[in-house]
């Protein structure tokens, strides 16, 4: 089997992570937590750990910062937020017991006090508790802070008669009292999860995670502190099984930065015993005319450490290049179809055809998950921008159209990328460093 770990997502050095939590942008740095298991690389013992940024591209582990109060019936720690304070953070997350059915009936949301920097974190001992409900709540979780109009409120998502967000307002700037103010937003679904919202004025955009088809959603619309009319829905990125878990930052300049765990699917298992999970690359997120737009974060191009091919204008072409990092940026106005990462017997094939992009994933690893993956695209022209890191790919077509895979192969490929159909423009590939992620 050849795998390649990926070099510029961010990973922890070893063992399990899934979804990016506590994620915040305070006096120059970006602080991401994670779901991690310092045990293995396998879900279980799960806890929070740390690692900060100055540009979203390298990063410096710190370690486990947040772990079960195992002595006091605690079991795990789940997902949430880190919103900042007067004086200091405060960190929310789902707290999760060892009783039977614990995670489906008796959750309950733990507030943390911490310092500047995260070194320092403690429970404060208030929590929010299912009962601030008038009704019965389940699998409920993944408590996300966010400001509107010099209010505070949480988005938490569980399960009433549907599955919901439901929505509260702190009481005052504390944060540690909460009012419960109504269901923000309700899906035909068995499951929702892991909740963001991000505010463009009178309007917001909710992201929500669908554990049916592992993906990332999106309702966007006018909002009044209590309900949102929703004007616009979609899907953030369309690689079924693989981008999941959304949270959100503030970027230094004022906008959001969007975080993702891509998943493995290699049929449960890690891709090596040492490690499974890395963060999808960071976005931006933005929201125009009703249309929730997400790019790779700019800081990336400082890693193209080589031009492996460029053209102006490209028709039937291929890089015969072994290279497992790579940026590949085109565009089009015709209908495409190209390969990547193709050796003898295995390959992706990308066909853009009447508004919509298919991706194939033809493998000789029965364990890969080769099913098939669509995004709708629209407009007239048409912008590739394609990054590739060992198993880990992701197409962004404009902003309006993400989608991200995993694929795993038995050989090395010796063809990076094949314009098989039609013609593109500005055709440039790039070879691409690793990023610099250094610490535990």
């Amino acid at each position: 089997m050849s795998i390649q770990r990926p070099v510029f997502h961010f990973a922890p050095e070893k063992n399990w992570m899934n979804d990016p939590n506590g994620t915040l942008y305070r006096d120059g740095i970006y602080h991401l937590f994670y779901q991690y298991n310092p045990r293995g690389a396998e879900w279980g013992n799960i806890c929070w750990a740390h690692a900060v940024s100055a540009d979203l591209v390298n990063w410096e582990r710190k370690g486990v910062a947040l772990s079960p109060e195992t002595q006091n019936g605690e079991r795990w720690c789940f997902s949430g937020c880190a919103v900042e304070t007067g004086d200091g953070n405060k960190i929310f997350y789902t707290s999760i017991g060892f009783e039977e059915e614990a995670v489906r009936f008796h959750a309950s949301q733990v507030i943390c006090e911490a310092n500047w920097d995260f070194s320092v974190i403690r429970r404060s001992g208030h929590r929010l508790k299912a009962g601030i409900h008038p009704f019965p709540v389940t699998e409920w979780r993944d408590p996300f802070v966010f400001s509107f109009r010099g209010a505070q409120y949480m988005a938490l998502a569980g399960i009433a008669e549907k599955a919901s967000v439901f929505l509260y307002k702190a009481s005052d700037a504390s944060l540690n009292e909460w009012e419960y103010k109504g269901v923000l937003f309700s899906v035909d679904q068995d499951f929702v999860e892991c909740p963001n919202v991000a505010v463009f004025g009178d309007k917001i955009v909710l992201l929500y995670t669908l554990m049916e088809d592992c993906r990332v959603h999106y309702a966007a619309g006018a909002f009044d502190g209590e309900r949102l009319a929703v004007e616009s829905e979609g899907v953030i990125d369309s690689g079924n099984n693989c981008f999941y878990a959304s949270n959100l930052s503030r970027t230094k300049d004022g906008g959001y930065a969007l975080y993702g765990w891509l998943r493995e699917s290699l049929g449960g298992l890690s891709p090596c015993a040492g490690y499974s999970g890395c963060l999808a690359l960071p976005r931006t997120l933005d929201f125009v005319e009703g249309r929730v737009l997400t790019f790779p974060v700019k800081e990336f191009e400082k890693l193209e450490k080589g031009v492996l091919f460029s053209s102006t204008e490209a028709r039937g072409v291929e890089c015969r290049a072994k290279t497992a990092t790579a940026r590949i940026r085109f565009s089009s106005s015709e209908d495409v179809e190209f390969e990547l990462l193709k050796n003898e017997k295995e390959r992706v094939r990308a066909t853009l055809a009447d508004g919509k992009l298919k991706v194939e994933r033809f493998t000789s690893l029965s364990e890969a998950d080769s099913r098939t993956l669509f995004a709708a695209v629209d407009g007239d022209e048409f912008f590739f921008d394609v990054f590739i890191d060992g198993t880990a790919v992701e197409i962004f077509v404009g902003g309006s159209a993400a989608l991200s895979f995993r694929f795993y192969t038995k050989a090395e490929h010796d063809t990076l990328f094949a314009l098989r159909r039609g013609s593109v423009r500005n055709l440039k590939i790039s070879e691409l460093s690793p990023a610099e992620i250094r610490g535990e």
